[in-house]
Parts: structure tokens; C-alpha cells; sequence
């Protein structure tokens, strides 16, 4: 650095570019502390793609990483500005074939209409070449329905396009002031090479869904929420992933192809018997339907 005394004029524009060399400084710390991970899958998904309004649901979160990591702490959640956040919970499995992650978001609707949630993402280095990457699951488009409260759904949708013109305009403001950041930098030192552009990050390829994945996905909302609305939710699933129609009867069912495996069979009664019986039984018949459930995917 030149010691001798700076102009006022060039003191201002060595304010931001001193700015801009510790926000770099502190990204290249930052990315030096994300984990090594070889993620293999990451997937946004829900257990009710048709909520009722004011009727709680959930979001859930699965990730697969290749090693076996006691925790993952560098997956961030969309803005959920659209819906009501009533908690979560998260667990990791271990195994064979390295770590299974897996978050739970309970969340409620207070506007009909269509809801789209971003992309969930993973930050980490990635170990086959040592660099850091950002990788995103697919999006949601969920459709409310079941209300008459619209008119605040046209009112935070005018919201959310006042917010997001709001964060395009400070988008700009900054680029503006990166690029004067920029600019400075190149005249008051000497630059320096240009490092070799990141390689893009692999595309993620989303799984196919099967029935089993449906009904452990079941499995853990029922675990989680021991509640009839629970139960009905989850019954609903389970008839859909066998091509029954809605507001079909146990009867109708039973005559899906598939209906006549004992397992399932046995199922489709614990659900039915889970969802619409009295008060005093429904905590047996919840835990009996997780049963049957656990049986059937073991």
C-alpha cells in the first residue's frame, strides 16, 4: 500500500473497494466452511398437494448424501411468505449407502389459490473436485381450495409483486455498486489473475416417486401429527397412490388392483378404522395404523 497521504478523492474510492475485499475475504472463510458432502438427491415435496384453506399440512424435505455425517446444516428453506409456519422437525438415518435426511415443516393456508414454493437448496464442497456448490430441489405449485377468504390471497400476491420488484431494484442498486467496487480496484492495484471459472454443478435427477415412497412419507405425518384430520389425510394418500377417486368408499377400494395383498388389505382397514372412529378409540386406532404401516413397508 502507498504510504504516502491520499487524496479525499481517492479515499473515497478506496471506502468500497475495502468494503468489497472483506466481503470477499469473508466469502472464501465462509465457503471454506461448508461441509464435503457428494449429495446424490435433494426433494421438495408434500403430503397434501390440494390443501384446504386453514387446514394444516405439511412440506417435507429429503436429502441423500453419500457419507455418513451425524448432521447436515447448510440446507436453507424457501420464503414461505405465502403460508403460516407451525413448526418442524428433522432427523437423519444412516446407513450403508451414507446419510438420509429428512425435515418435516407443518404448515397452514389462509388464502385459496395457487401457492408456489422455490427451490430448496444445499450448500456444500463437493469432493470430487474440491469446489463449493449450490444445489436446489425442484419447486411446489400447490392449488387451496375449500374457502372464501380470495380476496387476501389477491392482497399478499400484490404484496409479494411489490416485494419482488423491490428486491430487483436493490438487485440492481448493488450490482451498480459492485461494479464501481470493481472499477476502483483495478486502478488502485495491480490486478490479479483471474481465477479459472467454478464448474456449473451437476444437475440433480428427481427420483420417481413409487407407492412406497408415498406411504413412508404417511408414516411420518401420521408419527408426527396423532390427530383423525391426520389420519384422513393420510387415508387419502393411501387411496390415491391405489387410483381410487375421492369421496370413494372402503368397499370401492378393496376392488383396486393390489387391494387383495394381505398387507394391504389389512391396511386400508387400519386407515379406515383410524380415520372415522369414535373419540375414547382413536389413539389405538392411530398407533394401530402406524403399525399396520410399519409392517408393510418392513
Amino acid at each position: 500500500m502507498a504510504r504516502t497521504r491520499l487524496s479525499l478523492a481517492r479515499t473515497a474510492l478506496f471506502t468500497p473497494v475495502a468494503v468489497f475485499t472483506v466481503f470477499t475475504a469473508y466469502a472464501r472463510c465462509d465457503a471454506q466452511n461448508l461441509p464435503r458432502l457428494t449429495v446424490q438427491s435433494l426433494e421438495l415435496s408434500t403430503d397434501n398437494p390440494r390443501p384446504e384453506l386453514e387446514v394444516p399440512f405439511h412440506l417435507i424435505v429429503r436429502a441423500h448424501v453419500r457419507e455418513r455425517v451425524s448432521s447436515i446444516d447448510t440446507i436453507l428453506l424457501p420464503i414461505l411468505a405465502e403460508l403460516e409456519l407451525r413448526g418442524d422437525s428433522r432427523t437423519l438415518q444412516q446407513g450403508p449407502n451414507g446419510t438420509d435426511y429428512r425435515e418435516i415443516i407443518s404448515v397452514v393456508a389462509h388464502h385459496t389459490g395457487e401457492i408456489r414454493i422455490a427451490p430448496v437448496t444445499l450448500q456444500a464442497i463437493d469432493p470430487r473436485d474440491g469446489r463449493a456448490k449450490q444445489y436446489f430441489s425442484n419447486s411446489l405449485t400447490l392449488e387451496v381450495g375449500g374457502g372464501a377468504l380470495q380476496p387476501l390471497g389477491n392482497f399478499r400476491s400484490a404484496v409479494g409483486a411489490f416485494a419482488d420488484s423491490f428486491a430487483r431494484g436493490a438487485f440492481a442498486i448493488g450490482s451498480i455498486a459492485c461494479a464501481v467496487a470493481l472499477f476502483a480496484l483495478i486502478f488502485m492495484r495491480r490486478p490479479a489473475p483471474v481465477p479459472a471459472p467454478p464448474m456449473p454443478a451437476p444437475p440433480t435427477v428427481k427420483p420417481q416417486r413409487t407407492r412406497r415412497d408415498e406411504l413412508s412419507d404417511a408414516l411420518t405425518v401420521l408419527r408426527a401429527e396423532r390427530s383423525r384430520a391426520a389420519a384422513v389425510r393420510v387415508r387419502d394418500a393411501v387411496w390415491g397412490s391405489m387410483g381410487a377417486s375421492e369421496g370413494g368408499t372402503l368397499q370401492d377400494v378393496l376392488s383396486r388392483p393390489g387391494a387383495e395383498e394381505p398387507g394391504m388389505n389389512a391396511l386400508l382397514h387400519a386407515l379406515e378404522r383410524a380415520a372415522f372412529t369414535y373419540d375414547a378409540d382413536l389413539p389405538a386406532a392411530i398407533e394401530g395404523a402406524c403399525a399396520t404401516l410399519e409392517r408393510y413397508l418392513a
